[in-house]
Parts: C-alpha cells; structure tokens; sequence
C-alpha cells in the first residue's frame, strides 16, 4: 500500500505508516533526521531553519503533494493545512475528513455557534471586525481571548485583561488582522477529548505556554461532573457532537473547565498532536486502527484504550542554536546535525512516562546544542 501524509510536521504518523510496511510519502514543511519514508517533500532549509510564520507556504506545500496524491492509496491530514482562511481545498480521497470539511470546521466562529445551537455549553463569543469593537468586549468581559477567525496550534493568540492592559497591547490590537474572534476568558487547565470516528479513545491534559500548545499528556482523566453522571456523560455528550458534524478519521474536541463542567473550545478534525502519545500509552498502531475504520472493519477502539500515562513536551530555542542533537530514547524531531535553529523556534519533542524521562532527554539535549553567537564570536 503507498501512503501519502500531508502537514507541517508528517513524523508521527509517517513513522507509524512506515512501521505497518506501507510505501510512504511525506510532503511536510520540517524535515527532521527521525523521519522515516521513503520519499520526502519538504520546505524547510536542512541548515538552517529559519522563521516558521515568515517561511510558512501552504500553497506551496499543496503543490508537492499534488503529484503524489492520484499514485496513492491512502492520504492522511496533519496540522498546518486547509486550516486557514485562505486555504485551497482539493477534491482529495483522504482517511478522514475531506480538505473542505477541516477548512470549515477550523472556522472557530461558525463552529463555537453550531456547538451553541446544539445545546453545548461554549464561551460566550464575539466577532470584532475593527479595534473599537473589541476594545467595547474587553470592557464588557473584563478578561478576554484574542484569536483568528481560522487557525491552529495556538498562533496569534492572546489573553488580554483590562488591568494588564499596556500600550504595547494596545499597539498589537490596533494593527491585528481583522476579523478576529473575542471570547471570555475562562480560568482552567485545557484539556481535550480524542476519537477515531465516534469512538472515544481518552481524555488528554494539554500543555499549554502563552496560548500555544506545546505538549500534552494521555491519557488524563479531568474532574468532571455533570448530572452526577461524570466522566461517562461527556464522553456520550462528545461523541453526539462527533456525529452531529459527521466527522470521520481522527478528531479532538478541546476543552476546559468552568464549574466542574466542561466548556467546548474548538474541534480539530484532523490528525491531532495526541497521535504518538495515544500510541505509546496503547502499544497500538493508529494509522492502522484509522484505515481500518474508514473501512468499516472494526466497531470499537478498545484495544486502543491508552494504559500507560505519557508526556510530551515541544521544546523551543531559548536563543539561536547551532543543533547537534543526537537519535536516543525519547527525543523526536530531531533537526539535521549542524542546523541553526532561531530563537523562540522548535527545537525537538521530548516524549516519556514520567517527568524524570523527560527531564533527562531535556538535559540531553542542552548538551548536544551550541549558543550560536558565542561560537561567532570564538570564530572570530
């Protein structure tokens, strides 16, 4: 079987399709050393990485696939794609939601008053199409969120309060790209819900820094009460709304928490960074548990059901590196050896069962990078 996987970041589930024997196809933006298929598209510089929002070309990453995409058996969706306002959406056969589907439901607006009209407890949400609407919401609100109509991952997203409100804030706001959607700020940790079709798999706690994911751990079961049903409620509650959206593949439903009942944020109906650690936790593959449901073969996730709890944290670039990171035990996406990765720019995923794996592959790394000016200056 030949496997097409498209996204800014195609590892996870190229490894795993690769894993299954399939011939694999990646046309990503990253391209890290852990990468494993047997031909690899993609747009990031091997030396020297650069800016991800200033570099960043959907239509470009669109185009190589599109040479690949009639040669293949089966195409599988990463983050990063049809999730933008302006994004094409081709006619392809993918495994789960169609190009159009993820377009439309990565529309944060449309989906927050669908999930209100079906009864689902959301943030209160507004659209503010100039500064002096949304300045009018903060006041109204007290403490708001800041974010794109359409997007993922946590970019240009911003927590705003009105005793925190400052004259650099007041600049950002100004110059923003409207639209913008502006929702009330809840206080709670963020979790999220996965699903291969409208089977439940596990709850996850998502890491969350300055409004961008960055990790999360599977699975995490969050206190929830609701008619004094718990945890099953939910589940049977999200799952109505996995069907209600006719969603298929693998899907997340984020969340968090505001009087011991949950508050749905968006839905990502596309691969979701949960992938490996659902993986890990179940010694499963999930490539082949999502083919096989797009297929009708099997009714259940159950020996999908994670057992063993995993982390995973991004890590980023506290100043410009020179990278010289090494293959070893829980750390992924590994950059190619003397890349120059620039401040505040991934760096790697650290992946374990508890913090002192994780402390360990971070420590690790912090002696396989090289502060980039300081090694100028020596060279000088």
């Amino acid at each position: 079987m030949k496997v097409l996987v498209v996204g800014v970041n195609t590892r996870p589930v190229a490894n795993s399709a690769k894993k299954l024997g399939y011939e694999v196809y990646s046309i990503s933006y990253y391209n890290p050393a852990d990468l494993n298929a047997d031909k690899k598209e993609y747009l990031i510089n091997d030396k020297y990485h650069g800016c991800f929002r200033e570099n960043y070309n959907e239509k470009e990453l669109l185009s190589l696939a599109e040479y690949y995409v009639d040669d293949v058996d089966c195409i599988f969706i990463c983050s990063g794609i049809f999730e933008s306002t302006h994004s094409k959406t081709p006619d392809w056969n993918v495994v789960g939601n169609p190009p159009k589907k993820i377009k439309r439901m990565s529309n944060k607006y449309y989906i927050t008053k669908k999930l209100e009209n079906l009864g689902c407890s959301v943030p209160t949400t507004y659209i503010a199409y100039n500064y002096s609407q949304l300045e009018k919401y903060l006041y109204d609100l007290k403490s708001i969120v800041v974010k794109p109509i359409c997007g993922s991952g946590g970019i240009n997203v911003y927590s705003i309060t009105l005793n925190t409100f400052t004259d650099k804030l007041y600049n950002l706001l100004k110059n923003l790209e409207y639209p913008v959607i502006v929702q009330e700020m809840i206080t709670s940790d963020s979790f999220s819900a996965s699903f291969v079709g409208s089977n439940f798999i596990t709850f996850n706690k998502q890491i969350i820094k300055n409004n961008m994911y960055i990790g999360n751990i599977t699975p995490y079961v969050p206190n929830l009460k609701t008619n004094n049903k718990g945890v099953q409620c939910i589940v049977d509650s999200f799952r109505e709304v996995i069907e209600s959206f006719d969603l298929a593949g693998m899907n997340g439903i984020d969340f968090m928490i505001k009087g011991e009942a949950p508050i749905i944020i968006e839905i990502n109906p596309r691969i979701l960074g949960t992938f490996e650690t659902i993986e890990l936790s179940s010694n499963k593959n999930l490539v082949k548990y999502m083919i096989e449901n797009s297929e009708k073969r099997f009714s259940s996730c159950d020996d999908l059901k994670p057992k063993t709890q995993y982390i995973k944290r991004i890590l980023f670039a506290k100043q410009k590196l020179i990278c010289r990171i090494e293959k070893q035990q829980n750390i992924f996406d590994i950059p190619m050896y003397d890349a120059i990765i620039e401040k505040n720019e991934p760096l790697a995923t650290v992946i374990g069962k508890n913090d002192d794996e994780i402390n360990k592959a971070v420590d690790s790394i912090s002696k396989m990078v090289i502060n980039y000016e300081i090694k100028q200056r020596r060279d000088i």
